[in-house]
């Protein structure tokens, strides 16, 4: 509903208020999620740390409704937060199981992960306290490191058969 409220109407009280509840209900659902269990899995804490930007995201979006940020937060938070944690952690999953690997990720998956994040943070927050170029840069080339890491790690496993030689 925010989201069509955002795209429909024009920036005011009733958007804000309508993104503080999406928020606040994403909040409530991550909080059930027992999210500290997943500490030691990061091919899981991925998951649960980029599910956390939508609050984050619909947060700020919520805030630029009412004129206190720009929306480019928001959206920053869910694009790149959200929506690129999510697809790198999914990716690591789903590459590994599809060719018969263990679903146990290596240090180089883990930094993937945390340099999505950190583009995240740099992308979305920091440039509200400190708007600078820089910021920019080092998001984008957080944001590219990492998915040029997953593409080192991957893309042999992906060209190549099933380590366990079934079909994939």
């Amino acid at each position: 509903m925010a989201l069509a409220w955002w795209v429909l109407a024009p920036p005011g009280p009733w958007g804000a208020l309508a993104f503080g509840a999406a928020a606040a209900a994403h909040a409530m659902r991550l909080a059930g999620w027992q999210s500290r269990v997943t500490r030691g899995r990061p091919i899981l804490w991925i998951l649960h740390v980029s599910y956390a930007w939508l609050p984050i995201g619909f947060a700020l979006l919520g805030l630029a409704q009412a004129g206190l940020v720009a929306p480019s937060a928001g959206v920053h938070a869910l694009a790149v937060g959200a929506i690129g944690g999510l697809i790198i952690g999914m990716m690591t999953r789903t590459a590994r199981g599809h060719t018969g690997r263990p679903l146990s990720v290596t240090a180089l998956e883990v930094t993937a992960y945390v340099l999505v994040l950190a583009a995240a943070v740099l992308r979305a927050l920091v440039p509200l306290a400190a708007p600078q170029p820089a910021v920019l840069i080092a998001a984008a080339t957080a944001w590219s490191t990492a998915f040029l890491l997953y593409l080192w790690v991957f893309a042999p496993w992906l060209t190549s058969t099933r380590l366990d030689g079934k079909d994939g």
